[in-house]
């Protein structure tokens, strides 16, 4: 989660547009989408921990290219493009084998627990990470926000040399292509799925503010102010998830998700319409303004 924040504030100081921040994004989507299904099928077929271990690896060494990168009179655009596209790729292999393992290293007693640790880590991570990452990148620069990812990379891999062997079962390697295609062909029958999918993509693609984000923080305050705006929608979703008894009440889910995605929009027209900051700077002293 720092460098998901460090990344698109380097390519928007490198570049000073926000159209190459959103084509950063859009170099993670393809990759992932693609082997978000072949890391599913490799989870039933290979060792899980081998998996594991060799795509965390592959991620800490494109944190690695990142700090060269970083560290060199003039970082190159195209690193970190390839960069952010390995990343979604090696996050796609990884992902299922790391939700699979879980059940596999802990007791079904301790599921629950392991659960909330799990629900937890992902809040942590994408609220504090975020603001943590713009204090980082303010008072130490890019670098020092890239080795300290390097490091997280180092000790993590060596939480995972503990991990004992994750074989697949016997009969999951020869089911796994074909469960894929179930899945798909069951998401296709179903119209209420299919309609909260496109919801979703609809909202994802057309009203995710992320790449602004950049832009917005230049004229808020700098990269403190970066990590609060990339910060932000995870407070949001968890205070939500804290307040979210009466949804249980809720009859009409498709009826609701639309009004959700409606108030979502509707939110981001706002953003759009906002009066300028008092803190933004005038046009001539900012030469980004240009830019909007």
């Amino acid at each position: 989660m720092v460098t998901f924040v460090a990344l698109p504030y380097q390519a928007y100081h490198l570049s000073h547009s926000s159209l190459v921040v959103g084509l950063l994004s859009l170099a993670e989507l393809g990759p992932l989408l693609v082997t978000a299904f072949i890391g599913g099928a490799l989870a039933d077929a290979v060792d899980r921990r081998v998996l594991i271990r060799l795509t965390e690896a592959g991620m800490g060494l494109a944190s690695v290219a990142l700090l060269a990168n970083a560290l060199v009179a003039h970082p190159a655009l195209w690193v970190l493009f390839a960069c952010a596209a390995l990343f979604a790729t090696l996050d796609g292999l990884q992902r299922p084998s790391l939700e699979a393992l879980v059940p596999r290293i802990v007791e079904s007693d301790d599921l629950p627990a392991a659960s909330a640790l799990l629900s937890l880590r992902t809040d942590v991570g994408m609220i504090a990470a975020p603001a943590v990452a713009g204090v980082i990148i303010a008072a130490g620069g890019l670098p020092v926000t890239y080795a300290i990812d390097v490091v997280s990379f180092v000790l993590s891999l060596g939480v995972l040399t503990l991990l004992g062997a994750a074989p697949p079962a016997s009969d999951e390697g020869e089911l796994s292509l074909r469960a894929v295609r179930e899945g798909l062909t069951y998401a296709w029958s179903r119209k209420d799925l299919l309609g909260t999918y496109l919801v979703d993509m609809n909202a994802t693609f057309f009203g995710m503010p992320n790449a602004l984000f950049p832009q917005l923080a230049v004229h808020l305050g700098g990269p403190s102010a970066l990590g609060v705006l990339y910060a932000a929608p995870a407070v949001g979703s968890f205070l939500v998830s804290l307040t979210s008894g009466w949804t249980s009440r809720v009859r009409r889910h498709g009826r609701m998700i639309a009004v959700a995605a409606g108030i979502w929009g509707i939110g981001i027209v706002g953003l759009g319409l906002a009066p300028p900051s008092p803190w933004r700077r005038s046009r001539s002293s900012s030469p980004e303004r240009a830019t909007w």
